[in-house]
């Protein structure tokens, strides 16, 4: 019988050992005639799957934006008629379908504030600070917040992230006005070092609005930084000098600084824009107190003198008036003084004793001396609240300066 040999693959018959299968010959022809129309048809069909895929989504998204964006302008539109309820809930229903749209969420939290639903509110501005924490708006919002809920550290912090952080359309008058937010925070809690230093830090900054800048000057006043205060009162009167506001305002400053001088021309001023008894009463007390100052330029060496012995004559007349407030109808012994006071009290009453009397400046100056050590004994004898001379006391507490 004749021998037979097999393919070693395919294991078919083949004429003689080491022939080529005419079997796997064919295959392989076949294979290589039609692969590449099998790939482009699968990678054709795949094309369209992935076209249709990307158009369907796109579109199933596009009719999601578009219904979100109408669920927004009616949430809009029930904001503007202060209809809060109805506003929360076709802003939710604008998130269904835009659930990341930030500005879906910062109009919620808006919503909800204006209904007063604040721990939700902080809720939803937590979530969008945390995706973006440099959010002026977000920590504006959230600042507000903690200031409501007494929480005046979280405040203060969230303020000045708010003021300093990224903004599409604040200017910077509105950052000020941010600023000022704080400072009211700062003064209603009783934070007045943190007030003074931002209050400064205002100052430095001289913004442009007049309003703004008024309301600076105001403040600062009020914080007792008169000198400042003084200085940004006569910046504003340069554009405004008929301001009565401002004439006030500067007027009050410069008593505080001792100027008394400047202090009752700006009252004076303030008169002629509108007549005020309280304006006429400080006017007429500048007056007083200038009259009184013997360091006051231009006045002559004896009325210098003059008015020192005045001051002691007044010193005298208040310690008096401290150690023995009924007068007359007073009934038993005074309290004794210590022996150092004695002293000065008896060197005051050498000097308006002496009837002989010669003005030098030495003279002035030993008096002026005499009456502040009168005047230190009498402030630690009366009471904080009672000054019975207020021109001599406001000349003591310009010379002790």
């Amino acid at each position: 019988m004749a021998q037979r040999y097999t393919c070693r693959i395919c294991r078919n018959e083949v004429p003689h050992l080491g022939a080529e299968c005419p079997y796997c010959r064919g295959r392989a022809s076949i294979a290589e005639g039609a692969s590449p129309r099998i790939l482009v048809t699968v990678f054709a069909v795949m094309a369209v799957i992935f076209v249709l895929t990307w158009y369907y989504a796109r579109s199933f998204k596009a009719e999601g934006e578009e219904r979100g964006r109408l669920y927004f302008e009616a949430a809009q539109s029930e904001m503007a008629t202060e209809h809060y309820d109805e506003a929360i809930s076709r802003y939710r229903d604008a998130l269904l379908y835009s659930r990341d749209n930030p500005t879906y969420r910062l109009e919620l939290s808006r919503a909800l504030i204006a209904s007063g639903r604040y721990t939700e509110t902080e809720r939803h501005l937590s979530g969008l600070r945390s995706v973006d924490p440099t959010s002026g708006i977000v920590n504006l919002l959230l600042a507000r917040l903690s200031a409501r809920e007494d929480r005046i550290d979280e405040a203060v912090s969230y303020y000045r992230t708010a003021f300093h952080g990224r903004w599409d359309d604040a200017t910077e008058d509105a950052r000020i006005d941010m600023r000022l937010e704080l400072v009211d925070l700062l003064e209603s809690s009783g934070r007045d070092q943190q007030l003074t230093a931002e209050l400064l830090d205002l100052a430095e900054i001289a913004p442009s609005n007049a309003a703004i800048r008024t309301r600076l000057a105001v403040l600062l006043l009020r914080q007792g930084l008169y000198d400042r205060a003084s200085s940004l009162f006569r910046s504003l009167l340069v554009s405004d000098p008929r301001n009565r506001q401002l004439l006030l305002g500067r007027a009050d400053a410069e008593f505080e600084l001792g100027n008394y001088l400047t202090a009752r021309t700006h009252y004076n001023r303030a008169q002629l824009a509108r007549q005020d008894d309280e304006t006429a009463e400080r006017a007429e007390l500048c007056t007083r107190i200038i009259a009184l100052d013997p360091t006051r330029r231009g006045i002559t060496l004896d009325e210098r003198f003059r008015r020192s012995l005045v001051l002691i004559d007044r010193a005298m007349d208040g310690l008096s008036s401290c150690r023995n407030p009924l007068g007359h109808s007073f009934v038993g012994p005074l309290p004794v003084l210590p022996p150092e006071q004695v002293d000065t009290v008896s060197a005051a009453e050498s000097v308006l004793e002496a009837t002989r009397r010669r003005a030098s400046a030495a003279a002035v100056e030993s008096n002026i001396q005499l009456a502040e050590q009168i005047w230190s004994i009498a402030a630690t004898s009366c009471e904080p609240t009672d000054v019975p001379d207020v021109p001599f006391w406001r000349v003591m507490a310009k010379l002790s300066r």
